[in-house]
């Protein structure tokens, strides 16, 4: 698959936050937890495997935030798979949301945000569910930013009678560092997927006691969190941790979002060397402070925004290339509900104006050249930019359709010949958005995340907010909430009083298409996006 616009891979915008604490690993005894300080609502009690949870109920939802599900990944456990969470004693206040993984302060900047101690989810439960569905929700910020707290399971939990949990996970070269002398097991570079996939069992172990039931957990996630979830299904370690998936906006297969082994290693034993440790060295890796991390470039040549360290194939984590994966059918064979959004691109475009001006011609020729190679003519020939009004919006349809659009779909076939697939493609090109348009990209229209707002129906800060919704766009993100939840309860969207989603043939191409005041099926959607420019 094309390499194409990995220029234009970026992190979705995220809430600053919590203080950077670095200390070496602890022991790890049994603690004493004080009990919740007074907050909105009432406390809630519950056991899980650790020990006593005190969270609160408030309007119908308990909410617990901040649950430990690993051991903290510092010290010695930094770059090692997630050990199991320690026991505390007494009752552990789960008031308020954990240390965010660490990151980079919000785009534009300085610092930091988080800690390394960050292993931690929040579960959102209707106060009277009884063996509800669960779905468990992997965040995105292509691999380096984000956090499980940023999004709010209130309403999805409320509405739709369902158990909401969201996770952290570790990021950047905290989460994706595969190094010689790493190696632990026959697993390296993918630790980040492997907190997921603890976080993953510790819900099966636990959704019980929030009222969940732990034999139907869906996983679900947008941009890197799709392309974790689309991870998982590749991989054979992940298998037997979840009974349905949703993947948003996150195909795994574009070459940019994983790497080989071999070539993770060499980037990891370069990194080693810019931060001063001898190649093999662990030891001196796990002493640099994790702040060094993050202020570190990681050496290598690759296009400006791309991810430095991606997911890696090649380990027990991911044997194959997803791609790979997919085409052969050696996957994780459970329901899969999967789509994109109509302008994925303009969230990435839009920053690229330079002083109020549109992309030059010559900056769009350049890239495409230096990312395509003998391909150029041909995907220029099929984005003529007279047939847009900026050079901007050409360039977005490029990435829309050469990075999002044919990659989901081509897993969409795949998929569809060994398990059920349901495909989608959100459409509302008047969505909310909270970024100024720009010279090159005037309007953002159905732009990439967009639909998150209406999964969760609240606000994503600094992005979208569903109060400014038409009644349209209200009714839609209610269907589109009631699919996703009827998906996670059945494995199948559909439900008495919604338009039928028909189940993807691979022969017929159809998709469900959202937009307001009509939900409707299509089979033009290859065409749509010239899907044969970018097969391969």
């Amino acid at each position: 698959m094309t390499r194409t616009l990995s220029l234009l891979t970026a992190a979705l915008l995220t809430v600053a936050g919590a203080q950077d604490t670095t200390a070496p690993a602890p022991a790890v005894p049994p603690t004493t937890q004080s009990a919740p300080p007074a907050a909105p609502g009432f406390p809630v009690r519950t056991q899980v495997t650790s020990g006593t949870l005190v969270g609160r109920q408030d309007a119908g939802v308990r909410v617990w935030q901040g649950v430990p599900y690993a051991a903290p990944p510092v010290g010695e456990r930094r770059w090692r798979p997630p050990e199991p969470a320690p026991i505390w004693v007494g009752e552990r206040d789960a008031s308020r949301p954990g240390d965010v993984c660490l990151q980079r302060a919000l785009i534009g900047g300085s610092g930091t945000r988080g800690s390394e101690d960050c292993l931690s989810l929040n579960v959102y439960a209707p106060a009277t569910a009884t063996r509800a569905p669960v779905m468990v929700w992997i965040h995105g910020g292509s691999f380096r930013s984000g956090a499980g707290s940023d999004y709010d399971g209130r309403v999805l939990a409320r509405e739709q009678g369902v158990v909401v949990v969201t996770v952290n996970y570790r990021l950047g070269a905290l989460g994706f560092l595969a190094a010689p002398g790493l190696l632990e097991g026959r697993t390296v570079g993918n630790y980040g997927l492997l907190d997921q996939q603890a976080a993953l069992r510790w819900v099966r172990a636990n959704a019980a006691a929030f009222g969940g039931d732990p034999a139907n957990v869906t996983v679900f996630g947008e941009s890197a969190g799709g392309m974790s979830v689309c991870d998982q299904l590749t991989s054979p370690v992940a298998a037997g941790l979840f009974d349905k998936a949703i993947l948003q906006s996150g195909p795994c297969t574009p070459e940019i979002n994983t790497a080989p082994l071999v070539e993770a290693l060499k980037t990891g034993a370069d990194y080693a060397r810019a931060l001063g440790c001898p190649e093999g060295d662990a030891a001196c890796l796990r002493a640099v402070p994790a702040e060094r991390l993050l202020n570190t470039p990681v050496p290598g040549r690759r296009a400006p925004g791309s991810v430095a360290l991606p997911p890696v194939y090649g380990d027990a984590v991911l044997p194959r290339s997803p791609g790979e994966a997919f085409a052969s059918g050696q996957v994780n064979r459970v329901p899969v509900l999967i789509g994109s959004n109509l302008d994925e691109g303009t969230l990435f475009v839009a920053p690229l104006a330079q002083n109020g001006r549109d992309i030059p011609l010559w900056q769009f020729w350049g890239l495409v050249a230096v990312l395509e190679g003998w391909n150029t003519p041909r995907v220029l020939a099929n984005y003529p930019t007279r047939n847009y009004d900026t050079v901007g919006l050409a360039a977005s349809a490029l990435v829309t359709d050469g990075l999002f659009a044919c990659p989901v779909n081509d897993i969409t076939r795949h998929l569809a010949r060994v398990t059920p697939v349901y495909a989608y493609e959100f459409r509302d090109r008047t969505a909310p958005i909270e970024l100024r348009p720009t010279a090159s990209v005037p309007s953002y229209g159905a732009y990439h995340a967009a639909e998150i707002i209406s999964v969760f129906g609240t606000r994503l800060e600094g992005l979208a907010d569903p109060a400014k919704f038409t009644p349209a766009q209200a009714d839609l993100a209610r269907t589109m909430r009631a699919y996703w939840a009827n998906f996670a309860r059945f494995g199948n969207p559909n439900a008495g009083g919604l338009p039928e989603w028909p189940r993807f043939d691979p022969a017929r191409n159809n998709l469900l298409t959202f937009q307001p005041a009509f939900i409707g099926e299509r089979t033009d959607f290859r065409q749509e996006h010239r899907c044969d420019v970018w097969s391969r």
